[in-house]
């Protein structure tokens, strides 16, 4: 049967983000994350409604969201749903918790609004959630500005096996080259046969 676990989430931070390493040394980071509801009731009031989660981070975006996130900071997460179990120690009860492994970190707030006001880095998505689905300038795949390659030479490529042409005829050629660049084979004339006896003048 098919399932699926996803989970896409925008709020605000309800503390400070903790970072801790495992014995193995990945980074770990836990903070929790408030997200607001706004709906309409049957009287025709407005109501605001909270949701609290716990979100844990792995990795690289684990360092760069202890460094550049703080309480209060808008951010988006997309992740999935992780069920907890543990027994505490001085009751041995049993608890249990659902949080969210956040495999998507992206911070919503402005540059200036940051702590120090620094970018971050690869482990952390900056800009706002209109620049979640949007593909990066200048074309598909990255591509230069410019109308084409910015390696493709003007004129077109060298023959394979030939050096490039100086730089004035790098450009398409107006005319085709001078005759004087193609070397001329010599024309033969055939050997003058004299006959004796035969004057030079044609008689009339």
């Amino acid at each position: 049967m098919a399932s699926l676990n996803k989970v896409l989430l925008m709020g605000n931070l309800t503390r400070n983000p903790e970072i801790r390493y495992t014995p193995s040394g990945s980074a770990v980071c836990e903070f929790g994350m408030a997200i607001n509801r706004r709906f309409m009731q049957a009287n025709g009031q407005e109501r605001d409604e909270t949701c609290f989660v716990d979100i844990v981070v792995w990795g690289k975006q684990a360092e760069s969201t202890s460094r550049f996130l703080q309480k209060g900071s808008s951010v988006f997460i997309e992740g999935r749903l992780v069920y907890d179990q543990w027994e505490e120690k001085d009751t041995q009860k049993k608890r249990s918790r659902l949080r969210v492994n956040a495999d998507r970190v992206q911070f919503l707030d402005r540059r200036d609004d940051r702590a120090g006001g620094e970018m971050p880095p690869d482990g952390g998505q900056p800009g706002g959630y209109s620049q979640y689905n949007r593909g990066p300038q200048g074309g598909y795949g990255g591509a230069p500005q410019g109308g084409g390659y910015s390696n493709v030479p003007q004129g077109g490529y060298a023959p394979r096996g030939q050096q490039a042409r100086p730089q004035q005829y790098r450009q398409a050629p107006s005319q085709a080259p001078a005759a004087e660049d193609v070397p001329q084979m010599p024309i033969d004339e055939p050997p003058f046969e004299t006959v004796e006896g035969v004057d030079d003048d044609i008689p009339f």
